[in-house]
């Protein structure tokens, strides 16, 4: 049968160059569209990656104020507790957690590192008293950022902040007085790590004093907050132990939020169903933030082109499959008398079958091998026109986004803001990654024999259903 499918090759040279010409361009198409489906996974794995694995549980404020009544004032009772954060911190997917406490606080033996253009903030609120002033007025020099650990905390993972000098908090500092500072407000007061200092804060009308050890010293290396009131200034941030925190607000329960970082960020879903399903939590007040929001807007540009890469492989697959088939049958139609004859002599259908099949195997394998190298150039062509018109899409749709406009949104404003600018920066200078995997090429070698096995299926069952003498008696030419 080999032989004989050689011989007819060489024999029907136009055919042949004509088959091998349109299986080519069906591999390429095909191959270009496998590679593309997968790169736009490997993207979106990625940006989930980027955005790390947490899951913060705080006050829904966002829905709070959806629900109060017209020109009611939002209740500042409703706060959320470590006994409901404890409830979560045991289930499935979560490997760690840092509960947190946002406050502020004073100082009568440091300074705050303080802005030029304080002043005249001041100023102009005095001349303009409004409740932003008037927040100012009741807020501290210092922004105290209490936690259970300093290790997972965005700004450091990200080195927007990096450790210059002693150590990080962790767990082994609770209930301890420990503390990080930045490194110019070490500077402006004459600070080293062991050196102590105390802050002040008033609850309940009772003046609270809290002293403070130095065990490390951060530097900022990014941030879009220097230049605000030295109150928000994040040079006057102090870190600290939960405890410390618990101290200063007067209550050893309530905390600002509590983060779970769990062992894989596929599982962000999973946990917030688990959560809803096994806690007592009223997550009409409280929320599970799966911090997903960034991946969703960037992402669907990704979906759009996956979509795509899908439906045109399996447009490329049909129209290839009919177009082989067309042009099969119709050589077949010319081999009238030449199958008639071997069926006369005894040859078997399945024989005969099987001959075309080869012919076509040959001449798909010959294709296989070149596609994969010309494959790669199609891919990167289609991947880069792809890339630039779902570049723009995302360029406008995070333009077009809502800004942070609660709590919980702005504790991951940094993280967003550095992701983002990766994203940006990306379809300028690198291209989608459409490299051929070995999975592409195994995807490849199954469509392109499906497309082969169907392509003589379909016309050699309408020519073969007939007898010989009916095959004889229909011989063209």
């Amino acid at each position: 049968m080999i032989k004989n499918a050689l011989l007819s090759l060489k024999k029907n040279i136009g055919k042949t160059i004509l088959l091998f010409v349109i299986i080519v361009v069906i591999t390429n198409l095909v191959i270009a569209g496998l590679s593309i489906q997968s790169a736009t996974q490997k993207s979106m794995d990625q940006i989930r990656s980027s955005l790390g694995n947490d899951v913060t549980l705080s006050v829904d404020f966002r829905n709070m104020m959806k629900n109060r009544e017209p020109g009611a004032a939002v209740s500042n009772e409703t706060s959320l507790t470590t006994t409901m954060a404890d409830s979560l911190k045991n289930l499935k997917y979560v490997e760690s957690y840092n509960y947190q406490i946002s406050t502020s606080a004073d100082s009568d033996s440091i300074s705050a590192v303080e802005n030029k253009s304080d002043n005249s903030n001041n100023q102009q609120d005095t001349n303009k008293p409004n409740d932003q002033s008037e927040q100012a007025s009741n807020q501290g020099d210092f922004t105290i950022r209490a936690n259970t650990t300093m290790e997972y905390l965005d700004s450091f993972t990200n080195s927007n902040y990096t450790l210059t000098d002693g150590r990080l908090l962790t767990s082994d500092d609770a209930n301890t007085n420990n503390c990080v500072i930045e490194t110019n407000l070490a500077s402006d007061n004459d600070l080293s790590v062991g050196d102590t200092f105390t802050i002040t804060t008033t609850v309940n009308d009772e003046t609270i004093i809290q002293e403070l050890t130095i065990v490390g010293i951060y530097e900022i290396q990014s941030t879009n907050e220097i230049g605000a009131a030295h109150f928000n200034n994040p040079v006057n941030t102090i870190y600290t132990d939960l405890s410390v925190g618990q101290t200063l607000t007067g209550s050893s329960e309530n905390i600002t939020s509590a983060i779970y970082y769990l062992d894989d960020p596929e599982n962000a879903e999973a946990f917030v169903e688990l959560a809803k399903k096994k806690s007592d939590i009223d997550f009409d007040t409280f929320s599970l933030d799966a911090n997903d929001r960034l991946y969703q807007q960037n992402a669907s540009s990704l979906e759009s082109m996956q979509s795509f890469a899908k439906m045109f492989v399996w447009i490329v697959v049909i129209a290839g499959s009919a177009i082989l088939c067309l042009i099969l049958a119709l050589t077949i139609r010319n081999r009238y008398y030449e199958i008639g004859v071997l069926l006369s002599l005894g040859q078997s259908k399945v024989k005969i079958v099987a001959q075309q099949l080869i012919e076509i195997g040959l001449i798909a394998v010959v294709a296989f091998v070149i596609s994969l190298g010309t494959g790669q150039l199609t891919s990167h062509y289609m991947g880069n026109m792809l890339e630039s018109g779902s570049s723009s899409n995302v360029m406008q749709m995070d333009q077009k986004g809502d800004q942070p406009n609660d709590n919980q949104q702005k504790t991951n404003t940094q993280t967003k803001e550095n992701f983002l600018g990766n994203m940006m920066q990306g379809p300028s200078n690198q291209e989608l990654d459409v490299s051929i995997t070995g999975e592409n090429v195994v995807q490849l070698a199954g469509v392109t024999a499906a497309i082969c096995i169907v392509s003589i299926a379909v016309p050699a069952a309408y020519v073969l259903r007939l007898t010989p003498r009916q095959i004889l008696s229909r011989k063209e030419g």
